[in-house]
């Protein structure tokens, strides 16, 4: 294809650096294989029929509590509807208000999964400020209880503690305390966001926020939340969200996953017609299996190639309205097998490689057409092997 229009593909194919949690005989290894299978992969004639079912949970909170500022420790609020967060007013000496949070990630996803994505959802109920407030998620670096106090009216000022509360000072009181007044937390922030005055949080899969639940999927015993903040400059800045105890738009976060020799699919293709270049990739990543990978709704009377990584960008990099890669484009991208299109359908199959399990391929394929950069992108497959 040297010289012909295939070669504008090209683009997206980077070879920079390793990506991924890899040794470096691995990533040679692993690069390898995928390079030599995916350029022997076989070209299908038909489109075969798909189901690729990538994991998806809504996971409620396990617990949360609020820490309201006080010098004797003995203010709890664990039990309540509202959460607190930010600096309230006078009537509240104009104390710090910050938010414990935490979700059982192990209780709830096979161990050996891989996190794909997670969007943290939140709802504010009630503000003492108009304008959005930047608010960070730290690690939380001791175990905390909620205990059983739910304070009147609004909750903002919290209730006398009771046995078991973590309070300002105690990680549960009354004999139990944090090393630092206010929480344990680490330094830097996991991520951040913007909390508005009013209504829903719903963030996007922002790699810290997929990092550290993929973390607590994988050490367990380490996984004691987050602790919510604002920079706590401002005062009357604070907000109030519903928690688990709420009767509905409790804290959740919304997971995608993989476990061990799943496939599925992520993201959204490039417009087509009235639809989008819709890539599958069915059945068992395990080492050897032979996967189809089909394509509908592709520019017809074509010709596309497969791009290969061992990462996913969850957010993706748009490359003009509603056409993103998903595959990180700072990291290495193998390109593999070319296809040709018929009636806006075709196929290839993918081989896994031998002897790599817990391994990550993302694979979105690019079709030529007359968008102003000359291709349209899939949504990606992915898959972990086992």
């Amino acid at each position: 294809m040297k010289g012909g229009k295939l070669s504008t593909l090209r683009i997206i194919r980077y070879s920079s650096m390793p990506i991924g949690p890899l040794s470096g005989s691995d990533t040679a290894a692993m690069n390898l294989s995928l390079v030599n299978l995916s350029l022997a992969a076989v070209v299908a004639a038909t489109c075969l029929s798909s189901a690729s079912a990538q994991s998806l949970l809504s996971l409620v909170a396990s617990k949360d509590a609020t820490l309201n500022q006080s010098t004797s420790g003995n203010v709890a609020n664990g039990a309540g509807t509202r959460l607190f967060v930010g600096r309230v007013a006078s009537t509240g000496s104009y104390g710090r208000r910050r938010a414990l949070i935490k979700w059982d990630i192990a209780g709830s996803i096979p161990a050996g999964s891989r996190i794909l994505a997670v969007k943290l959802y939140l709802w504010v109920d009630i503000s003492s400020a108009f304008l959005p407030q930047n608010t960070l998620a730290h690690r939380v670096l001791q175990d905390w209880s909620e205990g059983t106090v739910a304070p009147p009216r609004g909750g903002g000022m919290g209730a006398p503690a009771t046995a078991g509360s973590a309070t300002w000072l105690h990680t549960s009181y009354p004999s139990q305390f944090w090393n630092n007044a206010g929480g344990d937390f680490a330094a830097t922030p996991s991520f951040t966001f913007d909390m508005p005055n009013t209504g829903a949080i719903l963030t996007e899969p922002l790699a810290g926020l997929i990092a550290d639940v993929q973390d607590m999927l994988d050490n367990p015993a380490s996984n004691y939340g987050w602790l919510f903040k604002t920079p706590e400059v401002q005062t009357t800045t604070a907000r109030a969200m519903l928690t688990r105890e709420a009767l509905g738009l409790r804290p959740k976060l919304h997971i995608t996953y993989l476990t061990p020799g799943q496939t599925g699919v992520y993201g959204t293709g490039c417009p087509v017609g009235g639809g989008t270049l819709q890539l599958d990739v069915t059945g068992t990543a395990t080492g050897g299996a032979v996967l189809p990978i089909t394509y509908s709704n592709a520019p017809s009377s074509s010709i596309g190639a497969n791009f290969f990584s061992l990462a996913l960008d969850p957010i993706g990099t748009p490359l003009f309205a509603n056409c993103s890669a998903y595959l990180p484009l700072a990291g290495t991208i193998i390109s593999g097998d070319a296809f040709v299109v018929v009636g806006g359908v075709s196929s290839t199959n993918f081989t896994v490689p031998v002897g790599f399990p817990g391994f990550l391929i993302n694979v979105q394929a690019a079709v030529l057409d007359t968008t102003p950069l000359g291709f349209s992108l899939s949504n990606s497959g992915v898959m972990l092997t086992q």
